[in-house]
């Protein structure tokens, strides 16, 4: 098992990480969870725009599970050079469940990915969207930060598997007007000239 307790113990592991991948009709797809590692929680934070929340009932059965069944799903981070400090993707209620007010872990099992800004945000969204625990009210903010981050609306919507005009609508419910400033509209009719 490898332990993370300095930053510069996540540099010596990068230069000797050995992803492993699975071959599928699409192509190679690398089994991330082979490489989990135990990262000091000191080093960790959540991120700032995940739109899940969970409820203490269902933190509750989260413990009784962990206690049960053992730690089985890592959370997801990625190194975050501005921080100098791991950010979660996915798995905040889980890294929270190792903390002070329930079982106080002094390390976190994590799976360390390597995200740009855009893909941070679409990669909690889309772990939310698979265990269908996301709050959708919340998608309106992601999608609108995308955009500011210079992401293309036909992107959005091919990442997130919904339509163009669902993007639109979520923009328009930010009700930031300068969201639509730059926006191409087609007009609503058109003026023929007829001879009489």
């Amino acid at each position: 098992m490898i332990y993370i307790n300095t930053i510069e113990d996540y540099f010596k592991w990068k230069e000797t990480h050995n992803p492993v991948f699975l071959e599928s009709k699409k192509g190679q797809v690398e089994v991330a969870c082979l490489n989990t590692v135990l990262i000091k929680r000191e080093l960790i934070k959540p991120n700032s725009w995940n739109p899940n929340f969970v409820p203490k009932h269902k933190m509750e059965e989260l413990e009784d599970s962990i206690l049960i069944s053992g730690f089985c799903f890592p959370s997801v981070v990625y190194f975050d050079e501005d921080f100098q400090m791991f950010v979660i993707s996915d798995g905040a209620h889980r890294y929270k469940m190792g903390g002070d007010d329930w079982l106080k872990f002094e390390y976190a099992p994590c799976v360390i990915r390597e995200y740009d800004e855009n893909q941070r945000m679409i990669a909690t969204v889309q772990f939310n969207k698979a265990r269908g625990v996301h709050e959708v009210d919340k998608d309106a903010d992601i999608i609108v930060a995308l955009i500011n981050q210079g992401m293309d609306e036909a992107e959005i919507a091919d990442r997130f598997k919904i339509d163009l005009e669902t993007v639109m609508r979520y923009k328009s419910l930010t009700g930031i007007k300068d969201m639509f400033k730059n926006q191409v509209y087609s007009n609503s009719w058109s003026v023929i000239q007829r001879e009489e």
